[in-house]
């Protein structure tokens, strides 16, 4: 017996469905002289099986395991569904976030304020976390579509949480307890008697150049940048080439 793709048979399925449906609904109180009336009446009958149908068509995608589906938002329409290969849906979700974060790949020490570096990392940190259960459910299932690929995926992205749990608890308390106190108080070193460093009033890069940890967190930031070009930017094809100064 020739095998046909579950697709088909799902199809099928719903289409029966529809037509059994509509075997139970008495269609002669349909009036040929009335148009409007009839389209209500129509409307209600297919209003009155749509939520069947959708709970079908979900079940479907599921089961043959070729989809996965994101809840964007709520509202009545009520919900943005993405239906995509789950690999490439994560993919395209990891380069659209990342496409703005040049820090991750190339940070500026003459230019980057370190507290708002520290905040996009954190981010990042968190939208990995958070994205990673599309592929994590799918782990949890036992049934990978494209497994190599987002065993990978899993894989790399574990390395991303690892290398930003890492930086973020070495370097983000220390760092961020020691800028809060020099904007509070305004003052950030005394040269000598007659010559302040005045937080407010100072570049940020010059700022900075006095913590205390200055170069033990530059060589961080150096180790996440290294990273970031090394292994996230093929994997998820990320186009860095925009941040490259022109020499």
């Amino acid at each position: 017996m020739k095998n046909y793709n579950p697709l088909f048979w799902g199809i099928l399925i719903i289409i029966s469905v529809i037509l059994f449906l509509c075997s139970q609904y008495d269609l002669s109180v349909l009036n040929t002289n009335r148009f409007f009336q009839n389209i209500k009446i129509i409307s209600t009958y297919f209003f009155g099986v749509l939520p069947l149908l959708i709970l079908m068509v979900f079940f479907l995608l599921l089961m043959t395991n070729k989809w996965a589906f994101k809840i964007e938002k709520l509202s009545l329409g009520g919900f943005n569904l993405l239906f995509d290969n789950p690999a490439k849906l994560y993919k395209r979700a990891v380069r659209s976030f990342l496409d703005t974060k040049r820090s991750l790949f190339k940070i500026d020490f003459e230019l980057d304020n370190f507290d708002e570096t520290l905040t996009s990392y954190y981010k990042t940190y968190e939208f990995f976390r958070e994205e990673m259960k599309i592929l994590d459910n799918e782990k949890k299932r036992g049934r990978w579509s494209n497994r190599g690929e987002q065993q990978e995926l899993y894989r790399v992205t574990n390395e991303v949480i690892q290398v930003l749990n890492e930086f973020l608890t070495t370097h983000q308390n220390n760092y961020r307890r020691w800028y809060k106190r020099v904007a509070d108080t305004n003052a950030v070193a005394t040269i000598n008697e007659s010559e302040v460093i005045y937080f407010h009033i100072t570049p940020i890069s010059e700022v900075q150049k006095y913590y205390y940890r200055y170069q033990e967190i530059c060589d961080g930031f150096a180790r996440v940048n290294l990273f970031f070009k090394s292994t996230v930017e093929n994997t998820f094809e990320v186009n860095t080439v925009k941040w490259e100064r022109a020499t």
